[in-house]
């Protein structure tokens, strides 16, 4: 049968109806989704803006951080570093074999690392998961430290997840005890050590990574030759 001019002007208008209505749908379950995956993030990944320390940062913090070196060495090299950051990927594969040969191994120098997770949610996870190894050893913080570098994602991909560090410990640093690793990764058991180094960056107002300190001065040239030049020259 056919529809009269008014039928087929009242099917369009309902059909017009139900593709806004489908169309609302979606955008509900975009938002929806987003909304969880929002919630699932934060949940995964730590937010140290929600963790406070009752703590006045002056110097360092030395007695607390990951070293390399002679700690009583007159010379000290600080570095400011996230894991996704491809700048610290070359740093720690270009210029810290350097300083370890001409300097660190010699006893001449100690470096200390300092966590600056900022460029992803995480980033956090990544710092929070090297502060836990090393309350376990700093061997293990080392270990887990080069092959965080090794092998660094994309920056803008999310890839320092909880299951990527998981599987990196087991196979890479097998005599750690994973159990208490995870345990207290998953309880934030040593956010306030994260948290105590970005006061420390708040601090010496550092901008970015890698930021390298010799002896309490921010090196503008944070190359090998820039260390050395910043050493050997103060």
């Amino acid at each position: 049968m056919l529809m009269g001019g008014t039928g087929v002007k009242q099917h369009k208008r309902k059909l017009g109806l139900v593709t806004l209505a489908v169309i609302a749908l979606l955008a509900v379950g975009i938002v929806v989704y987003s909304g969880l995956q929002s919630k699932l993030a934060k949940a995964e990944f730590p937010d140290f803006d929600q963790v406070s320390v009752q703590w006045n940062p002056e110097g360092f913090n030395e007695l607390e951080q990951p070293y390399i070196g002679n700690k009583d060495a007159p010379i000290t090299i600080v570095e400011f570093s996230d894991y996704k950051c491809p700048a610290c990927k070359r740093w720690n594969e270009e210029v810290l074999p350097e300083l370890k040969q001409e300097y660190l191994d010699t006893g001449k120098a100690v470096l200390y690392y300092v966590d600056y997770p900022f460029l992803a949610p995480d980033s956090n996870l990544a710092a929070l998961a090297g502060e836990t190894l090393y309350q376990q050893n700093q061997e293990y913080f080392w270990v887990y430290h080069h092959k965080m570098s090794e092998l660094q994602g994309k920056k803008d991909d999310t890839w320092a997840t909880k299951s990527f560090i998981l599987d990196l410990v087991r196979t890479h640093i097998p005599e750690a005890d994973i159990k208490k690793f995870e345990k207290d990764l998953d309880s934030q058991t040593y956010s306030a050590n994260v948290k105590k180094d970005l006061m420390i960056v708040e601090r010496y107002q550092v901008r970015g990574t890698p930021t390298v300190f010799v002896n309490g001065k921010e090196v503008e040239d944070a190359s090998f030759a820039g260390i050395q030049a910043a050493i050997e020259n103060p």
